[in-house]
């Protein structure tokens, strides 16, 4: 999940006080050989952790980027980030040059890392040539712990880990062998069980890239070293706690889609995705060591400040596929994107009007023909897929009422344990949709993020007042579905409906995700910024994923605030009227 708590501001002031505070830091880095380097940490002596920072072969999925936009991030971001670490005092830089092989793409890796009081703050940046990369490039990193029990010498020379060696552990006479590897499951601290194979676990991002790459049949055994995966674990952190529970060590990088724990090698691994990179681009990713004394209690409160906390930002993605009345073929549509949302890192998938059950009056002419109970039943794999991925999800259905009612146009909000947490039924439904279905009477708002949510459906675009009610409700971004497609050719609808939507999210300062149904003739899924200028949107009449990141935080242009809640409220004007008898007079010179 990308939620780091770091802004450029917050970054810059993170280097600041590293600055001043250079001094008190107690980790030392340097090369040790060929892709290595050694890590101490003064406060616990007797330990040197290793880091091998390239090995083994890739794993590709997908298609590659031909953008930035395309791929959901921004160059100038990047750019800024890099800089921002080559500032601190304290930084070690390594480049690892990686020609093009039979396995591998032509690429630069450079990996800033920059000691901090708990550990060790790390950005890769990898930098693309002829070829990008797909949005699926899994490598492996390496947190190398060995211990004086296990390994050749040459290992010894990189990693000499006595506090964190399983191996040493079991080399006591008579100790069984006891994990001290730990991984977050359901909520809580589980032992990685203790073995010589090597032995792994999926986060929600290798649950769903693995469903993809094996059309639906994941192996038992993932990874250069062949790791047998366990059940799958909600973050991507794999740490290890001395056997007297006070020291902890761990590894996060962002975008992992598996952890192992290999033997003999006493090594920990995250399997990064690094993917999703246009040709001649760059990208960042970020990444954290821990090492500290304390416990596991005491690193998830660490892990849950730097990763985990509220931030004003979400990364979205917007899907469009060619709806119709097969809601089995709808399903597969919405669970394949799911998958390759997560897969590139999306929080929240949003999906177009009536994306499940098909729209009525275009897909199915009598509400007889909607079968029900496959309705429920896809939309119940639908919520369980995002417990899986531990996503929200927006999805377009259609909700069955009671008796002899017509049903409603429904925009479920599904949150990341699979619950549905709220329903938007369709407000304005034109003098068509009104063969079809009930209007519904409510606004719904929901939080991710710190970020306020509203929902409308397609026709409510062409009044202005929902938007107003929700500006009033403190929204920051309209999740809206639209399902204008399957008209003739040069319908007004394409031309008409994203301007309309522009002109909402300037007057009312909001971001906008606007997704439709793919299928001919459509217009495609936009994403407006607050100032109400498109930052992109997907090709028409296509299946496709549109990525987008939020972010409250950062300033567009907005010409009505400074008098857009007197608006609201209903003085018209602005400033302060005046009693004047030439003013009041409007028929003379």
């Amino acid at each position: 999940m990308n939620t780091h708590r770091f802004t450029k501001i917050s970054l810059f002031f993170f280097f600041f006080l590293n600055s001043i505070f250079a001094q008190n830091i107690h980790f030392d880095i340097k090369t040790a050989r060929d892709s290595f380097a050694t890590i101490l940490n003064r406060r616990h002596p007797g330990n040197r952790i290793g880091y091998r920072f390239f090995e083994h072969t890739p794993i590709p999925y997908g298609r590659i980027p031909l953008s930035p936009h395309q791929a959901g991030f921004d160059p100038n971001m990047v750019s800024q980030e890099e800089d921002l670490f080559k500032n601190s005092p304290t930084i070690f830089v390594f480049t690892q040059v990686i020609p093009k092989d039979e396995h591998w793409v032509k690429q630069n890796w450079t990996f800033y890392m920059s000691p901090v009081n708990d550990g060790i703050e790390i950005l890769l940046v990898v930098k693309t040539f002829g070829e990008g990369l797909p949005e699926y490039y899994g490598v492996q990193q390496c947190f190398r712990m060995t211990g004086e029990t296990n390994g050749s010498q040459w290992r010894k020379s990189i990693a000499l880990t006595p506090a964190f060696s399983e191996y040493d552990l079991w080399a006591q006479e008579g100790a069984p062998k006891t994990s001290l590897t730990y991984v977050i499951r359901n909520g809580e601290w589980q032992c990685l069980t203790a073995q010589k194979e090597t032995v792994g676990a999926r986060t929600p991002a290798g649950m769903a890239i693995d469903y993809l790459r094996t059309n639906g049949q994941p192996e038992k055994k993932v990874g250069p070293y062949k790791a047998e995966m366990f059940a799958p674990i909600d973050f991507p952190l794999i740490t290890r706690m001395d056997k007297s529970g006070q020291w902890v060590c761990g590894i996060h990088w962002e975008n992992t889609s598996h952890v192992t724990n290999h033997h003999p090698a006493d090594c920990l691994h995250s399997i990064i995705n690094i993917g999703g990179i246009p040709p001649f681009s760059k990208r960042a990713f970020r990444g954290k060591i821990y090492w500290f004394q304390g416990n596991t209690s005491d690193l998830m409160r660490h892990y849950e400040s730097d990763f985990m906390q509220p931030n004003g930002k979400l990364r979205i993605a917007a899907c469009q596929f060619p709806v119709n009345e097969e809601i089995s073929e709808n399903a597969n549509w919405i669970k394949k994107q799911m998958r390759t949302a997560k897969v590139n890192d999306a929080e929240l998938v949003h999906f177009p009007e009536c994306a499940l059950s098909g729209y009525g009056g275009a897909d199915w002419e009598n509400i007889e023909q909607l079968d029900w109970e496959l309705l429920r039943k896809e939309t119940r794999s639908i919520m369980a897929l995002a417990r899986e991925l531990k996503m929200w999800v927006i999805l377009g259905s259609s909700h069955q009422l009671s008796d002899n009612n017509k049903p409603h146009n429904s925009l479920y909000v599904i949150d990341p344990s699979g619950k549905i947490i709220d329903r938007y039924d369709k407000r304005f439904c034109t003098t068509g949709d009104l063969k079809y279905y009930s209007p519904g009477d409510h606004f719904v708002v929901f939080e991710i993020n710190n970020i306020q949510c509203g929902l409308l459906i397609c026709y409510d675009v062409r009044f202005p007042e929902l938007y107003r009610e929700y500006r009033k409700l403190g929204v920051d971004v309209i999740f809206q579905s639209f399902y204008n497609a399957r008209h003739v050719q040069n319908c007004i609808h394409p031309k008409i409906m994203p301007v309309s939507a522009q002109v909402r999210a300037a007057t009312n300062s909001f971001f906008m995700s606007l997704t439709n149904s793919s299928a001919p003739y459509s217009w495609p899924c936009h994403f407006i910024q607050p100032d109400g200028l498109i930052e992109q949107k997907l090709p028409r009449n296509e299946p496709g994923i549109m990525y987008a990141d939020i972010d409250i935080n950062r300033k567009y242009y907005d010409a009505s605030k400074p008098y857009r809640m007197d608006a609201i409220n209903g003085k018209l004007h602005s400033g302060t009227t005046i009693i004047d008898e030439r003013s009041i007079d409007r028929r003379s010179l």
